[in-house]
């Protein structure tokens, strides 16, 4: 059990696909977004006749947006099993697990492995009330190995549907938690599918049908990103140890720059020949038959 409790941790704080940092990242281009469709708004407030901000940027800007917005929930809704060549650090692959072994995590084994607490909570009591009896009305620092241990308790109290004067060392977690962690995550599963058919892979006409997300705005990826960060973080919480995905705070001034022009009117044949040395460029990419 041990060591399948790293691997939730693992899962969570892998710094290259873990759970925090596509959360986290997906915050931050979430934000990001939203600053470039007030810039829009802002720059075209005065100048509805001549907006000033290019569109060929803007499109650009947005399909990439929602490209990584799309992507990154369906890695965190991935199917696909936590362990392995083919292993995948996913909501629902640490849940899948976590689901696997529910007969061995036990209320103690969770207590004392997973959250690494003394489980008697009633010895962490008596030693509380001992050393405030040898303070003699000092001031004496409370034992924070039992705040922990009582809140262990507590979160497992939730998770097996048991109250506190019931408790057992063997009490397990309830299925019905399962159950209702992975309702959160269906009702996001329109964006799997629409990524499956429509951008990690080029689905056929018969692939695609039904599969395309419909009118999916900057609301719906509030809402979505919103079910993200709050399975996320109970999940954590409840069996890494982690939590708190949240907005970054940018150490600089992530505005930098807006308050000035991109380009000067006298670099713009600059930028035209950029363009048409980019066009005799593609251009050139040709190939016969002899060729290959």
């Amino acid at each position: 059990m041990k060591l399948r409790i790293d691997t939730w941790r693992e899962a969570f704080n892998d710094e290259t696909t873990g759970i925090l940092k596509t959360v986290n990242d997906l915050l931050w281009n979430y934000a990001a977004f939203r600053t470039a469709i007030r810039i829009v708004l802002l720059a075209n407030k005065d100048r509805r006749e001549k907006p000033p901000i290019n569109q060929m940027m803007f499109d650009l800007i947005a399909s990439g947006y929602w490209s990584s917005l799309l992507l990154g929930v369906r890695r965190l809704l991935d199917k696909g099993h936590l362990k392995g060549d083919h292993g995948v650090y996913s909501i629902r692959a640490v849940l899948n697990d976590i689901k696997a072994c529910r007969a061995k995590l036990s209320r103690r084994v969770y207590v004392e492995v997973l959250r690494d607490c003394r489980y008697d909570l009633s010895k962490l009591e008596e030693e509380q009330r001992e050393a405030l009896k040898a303070a003699n009305g000092k001031a004496v620092w409370g034992d924070p190995a039992l705040t922990q241990s009582q809140t262990a308790h507590q979160h497992f109290d939730f998770l097996s549907g048991i109250s506190g004067d019931k408790r057992s060392p063997n009490d397990l977690i309830s299925e019905d938690i399962f159950e209702r962690l992975e309702n959160r995550l269906v009702a996001l599963n329109s964006i799997s599918d629409h990524v499956s058919s429509h951008l990690a892979h080029a689905g056929n006409r018969e692939s695609r049908q039904d599969k395309l997300l419909d009118e999916f705005d900057i609301r719906d990826s509030r809402e979505a990103l919103k079910e993200l960060v709050q399975v996320a973080h109970l999940v954590g919480v409840w069996f890494a140890n982690e939590g708190g995905a949240g907005l970054a705070t940018y150490i600089g001034n992530q505005f930098e720059g807006l308050d000035y022009p991109l380009v000067s009117p006298e670099d713009m044949p600059d930028l035209e020949e950029n363009w048409e040395a980019t066009r005799r460029d593609v251009d050139s990419w040709q190939i016969k038959a002899t060729d290959l």
